[in-house]
């Protein structure tokens, strides 16, 4: 696999960290590329996530971007692949959604806070997860038509779970930037707060839930 890449605080691009409370923060951080991701980036992402659900003491994930961009996207700097020809292309993007399919098949309720820019690939993750809370200067961009590839990692049918099939189209096809405020008017995002809140609220917000039966919260959330 090769060395891992770190970033510039010597952590590597995907760390989690468990609170008392049994909440699980894990932290996307390559802050100089923005949180760009990258195949290994969403190994280890899939790792904490599998790690996080056979945890006990593990009662809500809470997904965040260091810095001041939640992700921009996929990391152009690794190339189309992580190994050359098909093959190369297709363990990529299984590598995507497997991260992806890793929240979702996580027993435990995954809250998502965007602050700052959530574009392609990190607008999919967002999305995919069980709550997205996010700043009132967050912006969420579905750059795939735009640049000539297909919607990536499970966003047409995680958007379209939100929506509707028509509105994901025209999302889709238009791409461009889209607010927060607009988001949480189509149902897509459950909290909008002011950008020097929305961390103190996500966290409050993590800690109800985890306050709550953790039988009965698992239950809900493999029931919709």
């Amino acid at each position: 696999m090769g060395t891992l890449e770190r970033s510039h605080d010597g952590k590597p691009p995907i760390f989690s960290v468990i609170s008392d409370e049994g909440i699980m923060i894990v932290n996307l951080n390559q802050p100089e590329k923005r949180n760009a991701i990258s195949v290994e980036m969403m190994r280890l992402f899939e790792r904490a996530m599998d790690e996080a659900d056979m945890d006990d003491g593990v009662l809500v994930v809470v997904l965040r971007g260091v810095g001041d961009t939640f992700c921009s996207g996929g990391d152009l700097s690794q190339g189309i692949a992580a190994s050359a020809g098909p093959a190369g292309a297709r363990a990529s993007l299984r590598a995507y959604l497997r991260a992806v399919r890793a929240i979702r098949r996580c027993a435990k309720p995954v809250v998502c806070m965007v602050d700052g820019y959530a574009v392609g690939g990190g607008f999919s993750l967002a999305v995919a997860c069980d709550v997205l809370c996010a700043s009132e200067r967050a912006l969420f961009v579905p750059a795939f038509c735009q640049i000539g590839i297909a919607p990536e990692m499970g966003i047409a049918k995680h958007l379209s779970e939100c929506v509707g099939p028509q509105r994901t189209k025209e999302l889709l096809f238009l791409g461009g930037k889209i607010s927060a405020a607009e988001l949480f008017s189509m149902g897509v995002v459950n909290h909008v707060w002011p950008d020097s809140d929305v961390e103190r609220e996500t966290m409050s917000l993590a800690r109800k839930i985890a306050s709550m039966p953790s039988h009965s919260i698992q239950t809900a959330k493999s029931m919709v």
